[in-house]
């Protein structure tokens, strides 16, 4: 039914961030659903009017996102697969959600957007923190987006990845297709195991600080004594 090629490029996507997790963060690996079933896949599609790309159709095979019952960080601490970040009190941090929050959440924002093309738009991550932050998933096409402070005022989103790396459709062979979904856990699990971005502890709170730590994304310098990283790549704000 999926483009061969295509399967085995996404079970290599879930197995490094998967084998990441288990050597570094196994709380957050317990928290990995298994995959979704076509007839969940096809649930969403007809409740929200959308057809999925088929790279995130795919991953969703794999893996249905994470297990998301409780917001008591202090206990299960922040264990979000996306990560975030954490300064002077604020949390952010993102888990990859399953079908069913999908389509709740998607249903449930809907509502507060005021733009032309919403209805193209589901949510496919977000951050049940205070500090909430969502993920949309475009799925005419296939960009994933991250909503700004301006999200509800006035529909401000990001994009995640570039588009010209972006491939659905015509134009491209079925087993050529790459969305922002696809791409932007490739490169979260290339920087998990390249130690760009890592674990951190802060106030027995662990969670994948999306700061990156190595250079040349992150620079270090000593002043008076005093270490100092600055890092301006985070890649959603």
């Amino acid at each position: 039914m999926y483009p061969w090629p295509l399967v085995k490029r996404v079970k290599r996507c879930w197995d490094r961030l998967k084998n990441w997790l288990a050597e570094n963060f196994p709380e957050a690996k317990a928290t990995l659903r298994k995959g979704a079933s076509e007839a969940d896949i096809q649930q969403l599609e007809k409740s929200l009017k959308v057809k999925l790309p088929v790279p995130t159709r795919i991953l969703y095979r794999f893996c249905d996102g994470q297990e998301c019952q409780t917001d008591d960080f202090e206990s299960i601490g922040a264990m979000g697969l996306i990560g975030g970040y954490s300064f002077y009190g604020h949390l952010v941090n993102v888990y990859l959600i399953p079908l069913s929050h999908i389509i709740m959440e998607t249903k449930e924002i809907r509502r507060h957007l005021d733009f032309p093309g919403r209805d193209k738009y589901v949510v496919v991550a977000f951050s049940s923190t205070y500090s909430e932050k969502f993920f949309f998933l475009n799925c005419t096409n296939g960009q994933l987006y991250v909503g700004t402070k301006n999200l509800l005022s006035d529909g401000e989103m990001i994009p995640c990845v570039p588009n010209a790396l972006i491939a659905l459709g015509h134009g491209c062979n079925s087993d050529q297709q790459q969305d922002g979904m696809l791409l932007w856990l490739e490169e979260h699990g290339r920087r998990l195991h390249n130690g760009i971005i890592r674990l951190r502890d802060e106030e027995n709170l662990k969670f994948i600080n999306l700061f990156p730590e190595e250079p040349p994304l992150c620079s270090i310098a000593v002043t008076n004594g005093v270490k100092v990283s600055y890092s301006s790549d985070l890649r959603w704000l």
